[in-house]
């Protein structure tokens, strides 16, 4: 189908190239699931911060109304990051708080993984 190596090199060097480093916490929970009054665990990727623009369509009677929504993503290497990452991390850009909502295998080629993030409200 195509050279998987030759396409993680290209994936790699972009991402070292352009991205930035981002860090990602997660709550420490015990044995059965709870959380727990521990230190938070700390995950460090390095991956390049992306938006992709959806479309809202409210129709009324005589008029429709298109908003834009970005929502924030971040393409990261699968083996060396993405499997570490789970839903729910949290990850500080620009003063924002984002969750993480899905975690998406390219392709299923096990290369490159892209993490959708939602904004957590205060």
């Amino acid at each position: 189908m195509y050279n998987s190596s030759f396409q993680l090199n290209k994936a790699r060097r972009a991402i070292n190239t352009c991205g930035q480093v981002f860090e990602f916490t997660r709550k420490r929970v015990n044995e059965f699931g709870e959380p727990t009054n521990d230190n938070l665990c700390v995950i460090e990727l390095k991956g390049l911060y992306h938006e992709q623009t959806g479309y809202l369509y409210k129709s009324a009677v005589e008029s429709t109304t298109i908003r834009q929504r970005s929502s924030p993503m971040i393409l990261c290497l699968w083996k060396e990051q993405g499997e570490l990452l789970s839903r729910g991390d949290l990850v500080e850009i620009n003063s924002n708080t984002y969750k993480i909502s899905e975690i998406k295998n390219i392709a299923e080629a096990s290369i490159v993984a892209d993490v959708s993030l939602e904004e957590v409200q205060q």
